[in-house]
Parts: C-alpha cells; sequence; structure tokens
C-alpha cells in the first residue's frame, strides 16, 4: 500500500478531490504559516527558505488557476468561440507577474492600515487570498468535463517548456517569456526578502514630556523646575508606538539625589512618585496626564521617567530601561 493510499482515509473528501497542483498550493501556506509561527525556527534563516517561495509564486499561481481553469491542449467544440488559454511556460510567468503585483499592495495596505511592513499580516492576508482563489479555481475546473480541466503533470510541464524553447516559432517568445520571468522574479524576491529578513522595519518608540499651556493646548514648553515638597504638580507623559505590534509599556516616574563620585553622577537618595501601564496598538499613541507629590527636598533633583516594554525589571536603572527622559528641578519645604 502506498504512502498516498494510507493516508487517503485521514483526508476529508473535498480535500481529496481537490487537484494536486491546488492541494500542493495549501499545503506549502500551511507549512509557511507553521514555519513563521514556531518560536524556534521563525528566528532562523528556514523562515527565509520556506517563506520566499510561497511569497514569490502560490498566490499568484493560485490567482492565475482561478483565472484559467481550462487546459491550453484541452479539444473544445470546433463550433465553439476560440479562445486562446496560457501556456503552461505562461502560465507560471503570469503566476510571477501576479505575485509582484499581489505582494507590494498587499504589503503597503498592511502598512497603511498600521500593522507594518512585517511577515505575519502579509501572510495572513496572502494567506487568506490564496485560500479565496483555489476554491474559486477548483469550481471553476469542476464545472469543466474532465478533459478540459487543467491538471499540472510535471512531466507535461517540462515537455511542453522543452518544445517551445526548441520550436523556431516559439523559441523568440519563450526567450522573452523568462527574461521577463526572471525580472519578475528578481523584483518580487526584493519585495519578500524585505518583509521576511527585515519584518519590522524601524523599530522604535517615543517618550517625552509635555505641559499644558493657558490656553490648554499641550507643549513641549515651560517644564515645571521649582516645586514644592508635599505639593502635586501636573505633567503629560507622552507614549508612542512604533514598534509595528500591540506593545505593553511601564512608565516609572523616580525623584533623585545625584552626587559627584570622582567617575561621574552617583544616585545617593530617590524617592518612587508614580508608576503606570499602557497598551498601545502599532502606530498607537497616549499622552496621559499624571501628578507628581515630591517629598524629597534639595537643589537640583533628578526628577526621572524611564519607560520599559512589559514589566520593570527589580534594579530599574537609566542603564536598563527602554527610553528614558527627564528634568532638573529644584524641591523646597513647604512653608
Amino acid at each position: 500500500m502506498s504512502i498516498r493510499d494510507r493516508l487517503r482515509p485521514y483526508v476529508p473528501s473535498q480535500l481529496r478531490r481537490l487537484p494536486g497542483d491546488l492541494a500542493a498550493s495549501l499545503v506549502l501556506l500551511a507549512v509557511t504559516a507553521a514555519v513563521v509561527s514556531l518560536p524556534v525556527i521563525r528566528e532562523t534563516w528556514i523562515r527565509a527558505v520556506v517563506s520566499l517561495p510561497f511569497l514569490l509564486f502560490v498566490p499568484g499561481y493560485a490567482f492565475v488557476s482561478a483565472l484559467f481553469p481550462e487546459s491550453p491542449r484541452a479539444d473544445r467544440d470546433p463550433m465553439s468561440t476560440p479562445r486562446r488559454h496560457p501556456t503552461d511556460l505562461e502560465r507560471l510567468t503570469l503566476s510571477l507577474g501576479s505575485s509582484i503585483a499581489l505582494v507590494p499592495i498587499v504589503a503597503y495596505v498592511l502598512d497603511f492600515l498600521g500593522q507594518g511592513f512585517r511577515v505575519v499580516p502579509m501572510l495572513v492576508a496572502l494567506g487568506l487570498f490564496t485560500v479565496v482563489c483555489v476554491v474559486l479555481a477548483a469550481s471553476r475546473r469542476f464545472d469543466l468535463p474532465p478533459a478540459r480541466r487543467f491538471s499540472a503533470p510535471t512531466g507535461d510541464w517540462y515537455r511542453s517548456i522543452r518544445e517551445d524553447f526548441l520550436s523556431r516559432e516559439t523559441r523568440g517568445e519563450s526567450a522573452l517569456n523568462v527574461l521577463l520571468a526572471v525580472a519578475l522574479l528578481l523584483a518580487t524576491a526584493s519585495v519578500g526578502y524585505a518583509a521576511v529578513d527585515n519584518p519590522s522595519g524601524e523599530q522604535y518608540t517615543e517618550l517625552y514630556l509635555l505641559t499644558r499651556a493657558d490656553d490648554g493646548t499641550l507643549v513641549t514648553d515651560d517644564y515645571p523646575t521649582e516645586l514644592t515638597a508635599t505639593e502635586s504638580r501636573s505633567l503629560v507623559v507622552g507614549v508612542r508606538n512604533h514598534e509595528h505590534e500591540r506593545t505593553r509599556y511601564t512608565v516609572l516616574v523616580r525623584l533623585q539625589r545625584l552626587q559627584s563620585d570622582g567617575e561621574g553622577m552617583a544616585v545617593t537618595e530617590e524617592e518612587r512618585l508614580d508608576r503606570f501601564e499602557v497598551t498601545l496598538a502599532s502606530n498607537g499613541s497616549v499622552e496621559r496626564p499624571r501628578v507628581v507629590t515630591p517629598t524629597l527636598v534639595g537643589d537640583r533633583l533628578r526628577l526621572q521617567f524611564l519607560l520599559y516594554r512589559g514589566d520593570v525589571p527589580a534594579d530599574p536603572s537609566a542603564a536598563n530601561a527602554y527610553r528614558r527622559a527627564h528634568l532638573w528641578v529644584n524641591v523646597t519645604t513647604a512653608n
């Protein structure tokens, strides 16, 4: 018993009827999704090796299959209207061409929607597109008589492409198709590689401080420098997420007394004034009013704002913070 016969009982009947080339498209989609999702594999070169063939070919092939369900070698009714169907070489070229059109469009639409130029959202979008096209392609093929349905036996593909090159009538056209396919392959590879090898683009987070002007607008000016112990002062802390993914942040606010130790400035005393968490979607931002009430008294104290992705470590410092900002303030005793 062959492997195919052994696996047959475990495959749904709908999938068993699916043409081999369309089933292979779904299998490659599933393998790519698994490779991109598995924590151990997704950080290795295997992701690029598996993802690039999918991005370069499968969506376009599914699209072309939905457009042209009929075999170019099918016998047609001589009374019917003649229609030209792409040869095997043309079908491959059209598949690459469709992919080069789809991949950049999907990438930039996702970036416009705030998902970023990343492989996971792109794979989800192209995967859904591929599944829809595969369903349409299968439906259109099943509507045709079996003799007219397109099939993709690799042996026939090889012979068909070889005949195109050996035939004097089609040799020039075939060479142009190959050159076009190579150009499309290189162009699509550049876009696909950008998404796979550098899926997040430039990633960073903004941390900034604001104050409220007399007219109520927020400005980056007129920061408080003179504070009074036990009296509250308000500031607005802004955070903007450019990490291309949903991110949870924690902001820690401290007041520190510093003293020179001969090599630099060392913290000799500090107090924690505030702490808050915020979760932002990609390209999301928040400007949150906060109140600080110092009790530490002294001149030139550092009012420090530390931002962390996730939780604050056990020993927070400017060195281990993801982003930081500070103000120099004087704190006097209340009268």
